[in-house]
């Protein structure tokens, strides 16, 4: 089985640049791509971020970019997105009973769960796992038994070693360890925000984030919210087969031309 992980979309109106890049034409390329390489993938995330300011017409212009999209494709929520505004858009994308945009997706390969980590509040960029949300995961981990899950989340529970990012990680980051607890074959963790292709290992689990579509947080200790790098957009590509999982970074836009 094969699926496709973005991350950190940050639309703005297209044709418009941000931090140096458009992030509408990186969109654009990158489906495009994975089109062409990759149309045999059963689904592809989005983790979060999709749009920048939360822009009504950045998230319809996204929702008409998917409808020409062969690839059942699940969106996710970032502190830089906004439920009501996405939800006004999206009309009827998954969610759980509360409205949280959040649910999982059944495959004869596992589990498949997508938590909404946006923290209420315009000006709130650290992540969120209320006791309704964290209550939803409980169950969903409870009810999968011994079936093999993979999560996917915004904000990492945990500090990376770069400053601001660390400070507006998930808050009840003690908590959701609680949780995954009661999860039997838990496999992996998916995550964004951190604009860097990263590793960790936390509380025995395995986690990997991704480059942004647009634009990355450079290694540096001084870095800042207004800071940031030209390193490679990329998108992941996740293999499951037979007990192995293989998830290959791959930087589109920096190949030599391939026939």
């Amino acid at each position: 089985m094969k699926f496709i992980h973005l991350t950190d979309l940050h639309l703005v109106s297209p044709g418009t640049e941000l931090a140096g890049s458009d992030p509408s034409a990186r969109l654009t390329d990158c489906l495009k791509d994975i089109e062409q390489w990759h149309s045999d993938a059963r689904f592809c995330v989005i983790s979060g971020d999709l749009a920048d300011t939360a822009n009504p017409a950045a998230y319809a212009w996204l929702k008409e970019q998917l409808a020409g999209f062969s690839i059942q494709t699940f969106l996710m929520l970032g502190n830089h997105d906004d439920r009501t505004v996405f939800q006004s858009v999206f009309e009827d994308h998954h969610c759980d009973d509360n409205g949280f945009i959040q649910h999982s997706h059944k495959t004869k390969d596992g589990l498949f769960i997508f938590l909404d980590t946006t923290k209420d509040g315009a000006s709130a960029h650290e992540g969120q796992l209320c006791p309704q949300r964290l209550d939803w995961l409980r169950t969903q981990l409870i009810n999968a038994g011994d079936t093999p899950v993979y999560l996917f989340m915004h904000h990492p529970p945990f500090d990376i070693g770069i400053a601001y990012v660390d400070d507006i990680k998930l808050v009840e980051h003690q908590d959701f360890a609680a949780v995954l607890k009661r999860g039997k074959n838990i496999r992996h963790v998916f995550f964004g925000h951190v604009h860097r292709s990263a590793y960790v290992q936390w509380n025995g689990l395995s986690f990997t984030s991704l480059p942004s579509l647009n634009h990355q947080v450079p290694l540096v200790p001084t870095s800042v919210g207004t800071t940031y790098s030209s390193e490679p957009a990329g998108y992941g590509v996740v293999l499951l087969n037979d007990g192995q999982m293989t998830v290959h970074f791959d930087a589109f836009l920096n190949r030599s031309a391939i026939t």
